[in-house]
């Protein structure tokens, strides 16, 4: 998920590739289960800057946030 909303606003998305570098504030607020649908919002918190994202996300289970966390992500172009 977090490489859609990054690569989203690049030419050639699929030339690139992203990978977690920091994981932060991570919190599991309730259990997922089998056949539960996970709703991923994801937003920048930071704009991208040579080449490094920083996010902020949630997970919901219906209107119950069961997961929320801050990352930072580096964007690789593909060889």
């Amino acid at each position: 998920m977090r490489g859609l909303l990054v690569l989203n606003s690049l030419d050639e998305p699929e030339r690139y590739s992203t990978y977690f570098l920091k994981i932060d504030n991570v919190k599991f607020r309730q259990k997922v289960v089998p056949g539960d649908t996970m709703i991923f919002r994801v937003e920048l918190i930071a704009p991208i800057r040579r080449g490094i994202s920083t996010m902020r996300g949630y997970v919901f289970v219906g209107e119950n946030i069961v997961c929320e966390a801050e990352f930072m992500a580096q964007i690789i172009k593909n060889k």
